[in-house]
């Protein structure tokens, strides 16, 4: 689909280490295995630590709670990464590009539509139905982080956010200036 990779399907990546107190999680490898949700993430041990492998920015909130109720403060979690590799068809570095569909009352749609132009977003259709706008678009994920809980907030979380990878593409340096970049760490709506 996207590489040899199997896990390129996952597109946020957050290592996780044993703390003091849990250097024994990651020693049996079901210990962890047994919390993924392949649809949505995977957590796999890696060596002496493991890793969580999500789908998108829901997905992984997601599977940190998982790991926050099943082992608390044993598990130290790092800062999460977008994945990136260097295809070698291309030969150049590529990232991930994700799918959005937004559904939104009218009332709040020109203060969505600015935060997606606002973050380089492609809107492929916006369709005026009676009572809500639907957007579909695209964006490079390194711009869209922090996205569905800035929309939510834009609509008093009375709007739907829907993201998941569409493909990978030839990286650009650096999100766009004035994007926010943060840690993804809270979901104010579902997903698909």
């Amino acid at each position: 689909m996207f590489s040899e990779d199997r896990l390129a399907g996952y597109p946020l990546r957050q290592s996780l280490l044993a703390g003091a107190k849990g250097l024994q999680i990651f020693a049996n490898r079901g210990v962890v295995d047994w919390m993924s949700r392949p649809d949505r993430y995977l957590v796999l041990c890696e060596g002496r630590g493991g890793r969580i492998y999500a789908a998108d920015e829901c997905a992984l909130e997601e599977a940190q709670q998982m790991v926050r109720d099943a082992h608390g403060a044993k598990v130290v979690m790092r800062k999460p990464e977008i994945h990136t590799y260097v295809d070698l068809d291309l030969d150049a570095l590529v990232e991930p590009v994700m799918f959005l569909r937004i559904k939104s009352p009218h009332a709040y749609a020109k203060d969505i539509l600015a935060e997606l132009s606002g973050r380089e977003a492609r809107i492929l259709e916006k369709d005026m139905q009676r009572y809500e706008l639907i957007v579909r678009a695209e964006g490079r994920l390194a711009n869209l982080m922090g996205l569905t809980r800035k929309i939510g907030s834009l609509a008093c979380g009375s709007a739907a956010v829907w993201t998941w990878l569409h493909r990978y593409e030839r990286a650009m340096a650096a999100p766009s200036p004035g994007v926010e970049t943060r840690d993804p760490t809270s979901c104010t709506n579902g997903s698909p």
